[in-house]
């Protein structure tokens, strides 16, 4: 596996298998992309496996409830992008999962249309909220070349097999002058200075890229996109969740339990909110500046990218569009 920012083969191991996460975490000894080596399994595989329950979703879905929890932190990227955007009308979420976002999206004035491969969180998209999500990844979806005027991709590029993959994908199906809002978290930060291995965002088993503002940048430069805007945000929490994050640091089974227990006795995962900003995820908003011609020349150069036509490419790729549990 070569880097999938630069190409580079030439790594070195930061984390050994199991001392941060499941993963061994190496870095790229050219850009300094740090990324999970070796994978047993592609990520698309286990997410769309995870989702395979026979057990409907509602309203009252853990993930759901989760999903509405979050609405503080990202309803007002729709009201950034109009003010980007006064025109614009078409707008895609990568992992909108549920539809819980990109419904109130739709109530800031926006056309949207979602891709979520977990077909379970799609088919409540589409049957409770009546939404245009498509059960697929991006790469897979079909859309046109430069059919919308924004995306928006949070927290799912570092689930990504091939974030470059879908990060040229997404430059395909937008028109120029077309924004991409995404967001991560970022590992330039104070927090991972002091933490290290027991950083909440690295211990995450479903992580399998870590980027810092420099790594994610060249990226997104890459593939055809000005960086207009860079935030470091925060989250808003639960009590409950809060705690959760804790046990995960800890890397403790028996601490885990312990606050699992205790949050399920008081109904702490529900109760109490706090916004906390430790600067650890970025936000960026980065314009398309690439024509549909010249944004397929930068696909073709893209480390380990075929040689597709336009149409081929706008329906293949092996990386996915959204894990939910990670924002």
């Amino acid at each position: 596996m070569k880097c999938n920012n630069c190409g580079a083969a030439e790594r070195e191991v930061l984390y050994r298998k199991g001392i941060a996460q499941k993963h061994q975490i190496v870095r790229c000894m050219s850009c300094g992309l740090m990324y999970a080596y070796p994978r047993s399994a592609a990520n698309i595989v286990e997410y769309v496996a995870a989702g395979q329950t026979a057990e409907p979703m509602s309203l009252q879905t853990a993930s759901v409830v989760r999903s509405f929890g979050k609405l503080p932190d990202y309803e007002p990227i729709g009201m950034e992008l109009r003010e980007l955007l006064p025109r614009g009308e078409a707008l895609l979420e990568i992992g909108c999962h549920a539809g819980v976002l990109l419904d109130r999206f739709r109530s800031q004035g926006w056309n949207v249309s979602g891709v979520e491969p977990d077909a379970r969180a799609a088919n409540f998209a589409r049957s409770h909220f009546r939404l245009d999500v498509r059960a697929n990844t991006l790469e897979d979806a079909g859309y046109d070349p430069a059919t919308f005027d924004a995306v928006v991709m949070l927290h799912v590029i570092e689930h990504l097999d091939d974030p470059a993959g879908t990060v040229g994908a997404i430059a395909w199906v937008l028109r120029p002058g077309g924004f991409l809002v995404v967001e991560t978290p970022v590992y330039d930060t104070l927090m991972y200075r002091l933490f290290g291995r027991r950083e909440r965002n690295l211990s995450c088993d479903g992580h399998i890229v870590f980027y810092t503002g420099r790594t994610l940048g060249a990226l997104l430069e890459r593939c055809g996109f000005k960086i207009v805007a860079q935030q470091r945000v925060g989250r808003t929490l639960t009590l409950g969740r809060l705690l959760w994050n804790i046990g995960v640091m800890s890397k403790s089974k028996t601490v885990q339990q312990m606050i699992e227990r205790l949050s399920a006795a008081l109904g702490l995962m529900h109760r109490g909110k706090l916004y906390l900003n430790t600067r650890d995820i970025v936000r960026v908003f980065a314009q398309k500046i690439a024509s549909v011609a010249e944004t397929t020349t930068v696909i073709g150069e893209l480390p380990g990218a075929p040689s597709l036509s336009r149409n081929d490419y706008a329906r293949s790729g092996s990386s996915y569009s959204g894990i939910e549990g990670g924002r």
